[in-house]
């Protein structure tokens, strides 16, 4: 069951919508939040009022709407500067951080290659002194927290990365780790669900609370938005699509599993079937096989893999990363007519498919989104029993 609301969260769950309705929507006024949110104008003003007075908000100026005489409307937008993240996006190969704003953006980003296997005590030693460098250069700046965006299984109450492929870990307090060495509060999620995290709340007046970002790289992550709310599952696996088998006689994955479908689409593999050559983009490949051979082979996993993302979740918008973003232009007919042939009866109208908002910032973005919708933003998450976590207020770090 799920758990009622007393007055402070009802508070708190006002508070939320306004945040964010202001983060999506700049400029807006007061009389347009009390009219999206149905709230009285004196509960909008004594909320706004209050993120204002604790810098989350500032006024830009008068709207040409006027709703009284004389007076014309005050837009809201979110203030930057004040409230501050550090957002560490882990790939297989190396790590960027940066500094996150409130807006989602990311600045003073650098990156850091990193050896195969990776031992965590030392990762987590080598990261946090680049944080703290980092953050030392801040002044007036209070730091909300770090958010990591990783691959692998990732435990986010715990912040235990369970399983990770990429640095061969298993079972590693990740979390804890990072806070150990910065002391600064750590939340850590799956790189593709960190990415879902971002498009939602940072994609402006078009992004969805119905959204799958389905990324394709090295390996293959899946991040779901349902409702508004993130789902993981009980142990965190929710949307490993990677693992969906496409071939009961395929290869044996590293997951145990037999004809993963991320033995398929991974970036080696598809290089291979395309015989990309040095310096030649996949782009290219994809032109020099068009209508041809390999090409098929590669519209049908794409579409195998969207079949199923459309059947569990029903989107409104998946949303694509990695290598599947930089050839969707060419193959985007091809995939959306075999998608349409194969939904024909449950997906009316169809979910909008469409690149990243942020291009190669999304990784950053989305670490960024990470520490944003656990400290300020307060995104809910799909629990076991079906409810929603509880806000947890942003620590009082000054730096």
């Amino acid at each position: 069951m799920g758990h009622g609301l007393n007055i402070s969260g009802v508070h708190r769950q006002n508070r939320r919508l306004i945040l964010r309705l202001i983060l999506q929507n700049p400029q807006i006024s007061r009389i347009q939040l009390a009219e999206r949110t149905h709230l009285t104008p004196a509960s909008v003003s004594n909320i706004t009022r209050a993120l204002i007075n604790e810098q989350y908000i500032q006024e830009v100026g008068t709207l040409d709407e006027i709703r009284s005489i004389g007076r014309r409307a005050i837009g809201l937008r979110i203030r930057n500067g004040h409230y501050r993240t550090v957002a560490v996006h882990m790939q297989r190969r190396q790590i960027t951080i940066g500094l996150g704003e409130l807006d989602g953006s990311v600045t003073q980003t650098q990156s850091l290659a990193i050896p195969d296997h990776p031992h965590p005590e030392h990762l987590a030693k080598h990261i946090g002194r680049e944080i703290t460098k980092l953050v030392s250069t801040l002044t007036g700046s209070h730091i909300v927290g770090i958010g990591v965006g990783t691959s692998g299984i990732v435990d986010t109450d715990t912040g235990m990365v369970n399983a990770a492929l990429a640095y061969q870990w298993q079972n590693v307090p990740w979390a804890a780790l990072l806070s150990q060495e910065t002391g600064l509060p750590v939340a850590v999620d799956n790189n593709a669900r960190g990415m879902a995290l971002g498009e939602m709340l940072f994609g402006g007046q078009d992004a969805s609370a119905w959204l799958v970002f389905f990324y394709v790289g090295q390996g293959i992550g899946v991040g779901a938005i349902t409702n508004g709310q993130v789902f993981r599952g009980p142990n965190g696996i929710g949307g490993e699509l990677g693992h969906m088998t496409i071939n009961w006689q395929g290869e044996v994955c590293w997951c145990g599993n037999v004809g993963c479908l991320e033995t398929y689409l991974n970036q080696a593999h598809i290089e291979a079937l395309l015989n990309v050559t040095d310096g030649e983009s996949l782009v290219t490949a994809l032109q020099r096989w068009y209508q041809r051979g390999p090409y098929f082979d590669l519209i049908d996993w794409i579409t195998t893999a969207m079949v199923a993302i459309v059947n569990m979740f029903n989107p409104r918008q998946i949303v694509l990363g990695g290598w599947l973003a930089d050839v969707w232009s060419r193959i985007e007919h091809d995939v959306v007519h075999h998608l349409k042939r194969r939904t024909r009866f449950w997906s009316e109208p169809a979910p909008q498919i469409r690149p990243a908002v942020w291009g190669i910032d999304v990784g950053l973005r989305g670490a960024n989104a990470v520490a944003l919708s656990k400290w300020v933003y307060d995104v809910g998450v799909v629990s076991p029993n079906g409810s929603m976590g509880d806000q947890i207020a942003p620590p009082e770090e000054t730096v």
